[in-house]
């Protein structure tokens, strides 16, 4: 990167805005701020893909790689955290095509959020842990697709545009892959008796 002075390209209201115009001066100890701040974002995105520790630790610093090499091709279109998950999500891709056996396998609930309540007594705990179970069972029988655009918007918590531009795709077929995952989601719930736990 070539030192200068330069503005955030980006949305106005991106917390990563300042350190990413120092870095793009070529400061690189905003540029060390900017990897505190997004690794573990980063890592555990990356670890829903690639379904090993490791690579996801390696995974995790090629992206920053690949982020510091090509920072001057952000443009801003979006907020940085965004292109740096679609950087991921590049390599992500890639690997898990040359490693097949790395592909999704939810092994703990750590990724349900509060949908596992685990202050509950036991007889609500074993019906939380069948519902979690389900959910692994129904995740797992979704297509690559589907499973990636439903983890964006819920366990990203990205809106749809910011989801469809991670996943390079337009927004409506984001929406379509969206609707046709939960839609299949629900109905391996139903079929596991987990229906009571659907919102109506």
């Amino acid at each position: 990167m070539t030192p200068g002075s330069h503005a955030f390209p980006g949305p106005p209201n991106d917390p990563d805005g300042p350190l990413v115009a120092a870095a793009l001066s070529g400061d690189g100890r905003a540029f060390g701020r900017l990897m505190e701040r997004l690794r573990d974002r980063v890592f555990h995105f990356v670890l829903r893909k690639v379904n090993n520790g490791q690579d996801a630790e390696d995974l995790t610093q090629d992206t920053f790689l690949e982020v510091y090499r090509k920072l001057h091709n952000y443009r801003g279109e979006s907020r940085f955290s965004t292109w740096v998950l679609g950087v991921a999500l590049n390599l992500s891709r890639n690997h898990v095509t040359r490693r097949p056996e790395r592909r999704y396998r939810m092994e703990s609930t750590d990724e349900l959020g509060d949908m596992v309540d685990g202050t509950a007594g036991p007889h609500e705990q074993a019906r939380s842990n069948a519902f979690a179970q389900a959910v692994r069972q129904g995740m797992a029988m979704l297509s690559e697709e589907a499973r990636e655009a439903l983890q964006l918007v819920t366990l990203e918590e990205l809106d749809y545009k910011e989801a469809a531009e991670i996943a390079g795709v337009p927004i409506g077929t984001l929406k379509t892959r969206v609707f046709r995952a939960r839609k299949a989601l629900r109905e391996a719930l139903r079929d596991a008796g987990q229906e009571d736990f659907l919102a109506p």
